[in-house]
């Protein structure tokens, strides 16, 4: 009988979101405390995908208000959002939001788009959107980002006790499925670069490429996509 030879790639779940088919869906990082080289790095993720730059940086924006009674709340979060889809268009921001799909945000299809729920803070009202920017030009990083919105916020006219905060920036990408041809392919030509070292008379055996295609943020601007798999080295 012959001996396996066994080499298997572990891919994590531990943070990444699940690609669905779908237009623009968000990329969060997990970033926790490292140093700077490898402040994104998973060591449960997996070791073979595909890494691109994304095509958006998108970042929370909340509307609030913390007035005592309930409709008031809710007509205050109305008018500070309508101030808000307004302002973003004038200046050329663009505005989505939804659960897992993104959508275009205007003045039309705020009500379909948006849900009124509470705040962090009791005896709050608040509505959850994103701005969309896209990366390059002169969104480099981040950084400019997170000016952009901040200076954009505090132009913004509040009505009552409306007001205004921001989330953390992350990134996204159009239609992330595109991409499974790509990932497997960096799957099948990294194994069979590992089986190459074993010599000609070893073939190679992958499994779990019928998995769902999972990604997260790898840096500022770049996201790592790829599929839980494993592949086996054996004799011919």
């Amino acid at each position: 009988m012959k001996r396996l030879l066994g080499l298997t790639v572990v891919a994590g779940i531990l943070a990444p979101t699940a690609a669905m088919a779908q237009d623009t869906v968000v990329v969060t990082g997990s970033r926790i405390e490292r140093s700077d080289y490898d402040e994104f790095y998973d060591d449960e993720q997996s070791a073979i995908g595909l890494t691109r730059t994304a095509d958006y940086f998108v970042k929370p924006i909340f509307v609030n208000s913390d007035s005592r009674d309930a409709t008031v709340r809710r007509d205050e979060v109305t008018a500070m959002l309508r101030a808000t889809i307004e302002r973003a268009q004038s200046q050329g921001i663009s505005l989505v939001a939804g659960e897992y799909k993104l959508s275009p945000l205007t003045l039309a299809t705020m009500e379909d788009l948006l849900t009124y729920g509470r705040g962090n803070r009791p005896d709050t009202t608040r509505v959850k959107l994103y701005a969309r920017l896209p990366v390059g030009g002169r969104f480099k990083g981040q950084d400019q980002v997170d000016e952009t919105i901040e200076a954009f916020r505090k132009n913004v006219p509040a009505t009552g006790r409306s007001y205004i905060e921001t989330g953390s920036t992350d990134l996204a990408i159009d239609d992330p499925d595109q991409y499974r041809g790509a990932v497997v392919k960096a799957i099948a030509d990294e194994s069979r670069r590992y089986a190459g070292m074993f010599g000609s008379d070893y073939g190679i055996e992958i499994r779990g490429l019928e998995s769902d295609l999972y990604f997260k943020q790898a840096s500022q601007t770049e996201v790592f996509l790829y599929i839980e798999h494993n592949f086996v080295i054996r004799p011919k």
